[in-house]
């Protein structure tokens, strides 16, 4: 078994089924005849990606949410003892168990959807911090080239939800460059040598993992979270 959570958000700013806050089981809301009908403008504008099925979202990993309503209202369950990527079957194997959180409040950056820093092991092997033989590889061939310093970088993984896997992929990459402030194919650059994107859930979550300057993530109050978790 390796538990993780189905569900671990904040609350919308405006009232839906919490099986529905995410973009994909999100999009069934449009013309629902029910009173949690949305239009898909207020779907985007009103979510936070609570319900991830993210199997990374475990013991020891640390999730940034999104607030939208005062409070932030973290809520949680869902408990997962154990989850393949995509959750490809529609279920797997619901628990129950006891969790222990430990909740910071964050002043600055404005986010559309969690951000996760996941434990060491989860980490996909290109987008793991260089090994001091490595850094110090690199730093030797940089000097070869003129280049005096290497950036400093840390793991990050930015959730991206849609209607479809192609949507969920398009939307991480778009929160990942809106947040460190440049264009969608950098970051496209970063998540093909640096990285990995993998399933969260389908049919339209998914993870961008990559390597991001530890300078633009310190500037967003977020790199300490990397620092500790990485040992940077």
């Amino acid at each position: 078994m390796r538990p993780s959570f189905g569900q671990l958000g904040t609350t919308p700013s405006k009232a839906m089924p919490d099986s529905h806050n995410a973009g994909d089981f999100g999009a069934a809301l449009s013309g629902a005849p029910h009173i949690y009908a949305l239009t898909p403008e207020e779907l985007a504008e009103h979510k936070t990606d609570g319900y991830l099925d993210v199997n990374t979202v475990r013991e020891g990993a640390v999730v940034i949410c999104p607030v939208k309503v005062p409070g932030g209202s973290v809520y949680l369950g869902d408990m997962h003892a154990l989850q393949g990527d995509g959750e490809i079957a529609g279920h797997t194997c619901d628990v129950a168990g006891t969790v222990t959180l430990e909740v910071h409040v964050i002043k600055g950056p404005v986010i559309d959807g969690p951000i996760l820093f996941p434990v060491s092991d989860d980490v996909p092997f290109l987008a793991r911090p260089l090994s001091e033989g490595g850094l110090e590889r690199a730093r030797s061939l940089a000097r070869k080239h003129g280049v005096q310093e290497i950036e400093a970088d840390a793991p990050v993984t930015f959730i991206g939800t849609g209607s479809n896997l192609n949507e969920a992929t398009a939307n991480g990459l778009e929160r990942a460059a809106g947040l460190l402030g440049v264009s969608v194919p950098e970051v496209m650059n970063w998540a093909t040598l640096a990285s990995a994107i993998e399933i969260g859930r389908h049919p339209g979550v998914v993870r961008v993992t990559f390597r991001a300057p530890l300078d633009r993530l310190d500037t967003k109050g977020i790199g300490s979270f990397a620092r500790g978790l990485y040992d940077l």
